[in-house]
């Protein structure tokens, strides 16, 4: 007769631990080869405070991603505080990398490996934390936050411009720009559409932005711009009803319906859909229904929407509503690179001539231009 409340010898179970913060991945990552020529993994961690002995603030010290038991990627110091950053608003009290009782925060990760080689097939992540008073039973450096790597190649697409002097504003990867850090509650949850977003202006020879005032729509030799569909699909979303806005770079709160402004939204097939916004009034060529091929000019470059000035907004992602769903990497099939913007906010908001440097240069192929890159996208 078994004896009762005894358990069978074997190998030691797993022990449980008290953690102050709990931590989760909240969209897979999938590879994207980027404009510097290296493998990325893009993904947010999401961190709440869940300290309840006793609850307390805590600040993150070091965020280390592993795989097979080997760092991959740490942030620490300046730079975890450059890519993390709590849910709400911030003041100038409290750091970055402190979550308050209750509080969420949000890490962004990228991962980068050498070119070709294989992804990992799973990161995890270890976090090490301030201590608890005296007496905590609270861990300060444990593991959390598993996750897959889904290992299906980026498509390869066709730009959705021509011409040279294209400047990557609010792009991928490995900085805290509007568009890496814009995880938003939509729906009752939270996603990243615009995880791999780009938005395009053009530099103009002269180095400028605007001929003129920056303040005047028409002053910016792009707008107007033809818009091409990136990929062959069927249109499955068509705005064409807003005006263009002024140039504001303070835009009050938008319905979320209408922050892409006149837009179009083709489905690409294999559960991939391209977003393309902004545009023009009046400028949308293309209807529900209608089959595009890639080059088709769908609309033209405008300022409607959840704008702050002429640009084009282009992302692909997993579904067919901009920002309830998760975006997803691409890649172009060429574009020759032309430098990298070092000015980029008194370039876009100010209006002052570009500064850039002469690396990267070339022409690429298969890649994902990187946040600030200048490419020319050839006729």
């Amino acid at each position: 007769m078994a004896a009762i409340g005894l358990i069978a010898a074997g190998p030691a179970a797993a022990e449980d631990h008290f953690t102050p913060l709990s931590a989760r991945v909240l969209h897979a990552p999938e590879p994207v080869r980027g404009g510097d020529g290296r493998e990325h993994l893009v993904y947010e961690l999401v961190l709440s405070n869940d300290s309840v002995f006793p609850p307390r603030a805590v600040t993150v010290r070091k965020v280390v991603a592993t795989a097979e038991g080997k760092p991959v990627e740490t942030l620490a110091g300046t730079h975890l505080k450059e890519m993390m950053e709590p849910f709400g608003v911030l003041d100038n009290k409290t750091p970055r990398t402190t979550i308050q009782p209750g509080g969420t925060a949000k890490v962004l990760m990228d991962v980068t490996y050498a070119p070709g080689a294989p992804a990992p097939h799973k990161l995890d992540h270890e976090l090490v934390v301030s201590p608890g008073p005296p007496g905590s039973v609270e861990l300060s450096r444990f593991g959390a936050a598993p996750t897959t790597v889904v290992d299906r190649p980026a498509p390869i697409i066709s730009p959705p411009l021509r011409g040279a002097g294209w400047v990557v504003i609010n792009g991928c990867c490995g900085e805290n720009t509007a568009h890496r850090h814009s995880l938003l509650a939509i729906d009752g949850a939270l996603h990243e559409g615009e995880r791999y977003a780009i938005d395009f202006v053009q530099v103009s020879p002269a180095g400028l932005l605007a001929e003129g005032s920056n303040k005047v729509l028409r002053n910016y030799p792009f707008y107007g711009d033809e818009v091409l569909s990136s990929t062959a699909g069927k249109v499955v979303g068509v705005v064409d009803r807003l005006p263009d806005g002024p140039i504001n770079f303070n835009l009050p709160p938008i319905e979320a319906g209408d922050a892409g402004g006149n837009h179009v939204v083709v489905a690409m097939g294999g559960g991939r859909f391209a977003f393309y916004a902004h545009l023009q009034p009046g400028s949308v060529r293309v209807k529900v229904g209608q089959r595009v091929r890639p080059g088709e000019v769908l609309g033209l470059l405008g300022n409607s929407g959840n704008s702050n000035a002429p640009h084009l907004h282009f992302q692909l992602m997993d579904g067919p509503v901009p920002l309830g769903a998760e975006g997803v990497p691409y890649r172009f099939s060429h574009f020759t690179a032309e430098g990298k913007l070092t000015n980029g906010g008194p370039f876009f908001v100010n209006g002052a001539k570009a500064k850039q440097t002469s690396a990267p240069r070339g022409p690429r192929h298969a890649e994902l231009p990187l946040n600030l890159q200048v490419v020319d996208f050839g006729p």
